[in-house]
């Protein structure tokens, strides 16, 4: 995958802490999804190959990911605790980031575009 210099200005944006999270979280995506491509969409990063794959972005007290409705329903009990709103999944700062858990979303929403 192509680093998008736009996602670097985002990351570098956000405060050490969030820095290392997101870093994180887009080495963690990039390695499991290297056919897929990254940009800016609705203001945060986002992994896309067809369709757009999955969202991710930095809040104040939690990393926010978008990886859609019907995603959300499909996994159910593993994603309960975290989900927000319809579409939206909140993982806050102050706990472990389930990078597995986030990547498996996003190859399920790949796997979904086949």
């Amino acid at each position: 995958m192509t680093k998008n210099l736009a996602i670097d200005d985002y990351i570098a944006d956000q405060a050490d802490h969030v820095q290392v999270i997101l870093t994180k979280l887009r080495h963690e995506l990039a390695e499991a999804l290297p056919n897929c491509q990254e940009k800016i969409s609705y203001g945060m990063p986002t992994l896309f190959a067809k369709k757009n794959v999955i969202h991710y972005g930095a809040n104040k007290a939690h990393l926010g990911v978008y990886p859609f409705p019907k995603t959300i329903d499909d996994f159910g009990d593993k994603v309960a605790k975290y989900r927000s709103a319809k579409g939206t999944l909140q993982f806050p700062y102050d706990a472990e980031i389930p990078y597995d858990l986030i990547v498996e979303l996003a190859i399920y929403n790949y796997q979904q575009q086949k």
